[in-house]
């Protein structure tokens, strides 16, 4: 709940006062094989070039993984045997899934949209 405030037009009442950022719902498009924060849902905002995964381990399986991978760059974990496989993806596409990252081609970044809900408890307003 916001804080209140005195109410400007009369001394002995209260009103709510400002919502916080955490109140409005939020979206990220995620960098590709990079872990990240994991969303409440994905959407997908154009057709998917080719086949699209999503990493559900945890974030130190995800940095164990991509340093066995690449020593020099421990952020990416791009071997896609890695992601569960989603195939090709629809514009318009709602997924109800919680991943720590996506892998896909180049061409596709900027379509997997990572949604994050409002409110303090995370369930939107």
């Amino acid at each position: 709940m916001p804080n209140y405030k005195q109410d400007p037009n009369d001394p002995k009442k209260q009103v709510p006062g400002e919502l916080t950022d955490q109140h409005y719902d939020n979206s990220t498009v995620p960098v590709r094989n990079i872990i990240t924060k994991t969303p409440n849902y994905i959407l997908v905002t154009a057709a998917t070039d080719g086949p699209t995964g999503f990493f559900f381990g945890s974030s130190a399986s995800f940095a164990k993984k991509a340093t066995i991978e690449d020593v020099t760059n421990s952020n990416a974990l791009t071997g896609s045997q890695h992601y569960n496989n989603f195939g090709t993806l629809p514009a318009g596409t709602r997924l109800n899934i919680h991943p720590l990252a996506w892998s896909g081609s180049v061409g596709d970044a900027g379509k997997i949209i990572f949604m994050y809900k409002g409110g303090l408890d995370g369930g939107g307003i």
